[in-house]
């Protein structure tokens, strides 16, 4: 039997909670680590603060996971946690869109 070293697997999460107690980021972190263990993963997860820091993750991460958040998104248009979200979504949907990037 050959040993082979886990695969690292970095993982953004992207937290739209606004601070608000929920299960979702729970379920998302449990189901994370399930299918790390399951599947000999080592993983590394960044948690960002969209909605309160402000915060957005490079494009250097194999996987970006967003919950979602409370209330209306109408409500928050135009704030700056949207600006740099939606700044975010469309860096990544060019960096996507770029042959050079792909596999």
């Amino acid at each position: 039997m050959n040993y082979t070293e886990p695969t690292t697997l970095k993982v953004a999460i992207l937290d739209l909670y606004e601070g608000v107690e929920n299960q979702g980021m729970r379920c998302i972190r449990e189901i994370l680590n399930q299918f790390a263990d399951s599947n000999h993963l080592n993983l590394e997860k960044t948690e960002f603060d969209v909605r309160l820091r402000h915060e957005a993750p490079g494009l250097d991460f194999d996987i970006y996971i967003s919950s979602g958040g409370p209330g209306s998104p109408l409500d928050t248009e135009g704030n700056d946690w949207e600006k740099k979200y939606f700044g975010w979504l469309s860096a990544v949907e060019a960096y996507n869109n770029n042959e050079a990037n792909v596999f």
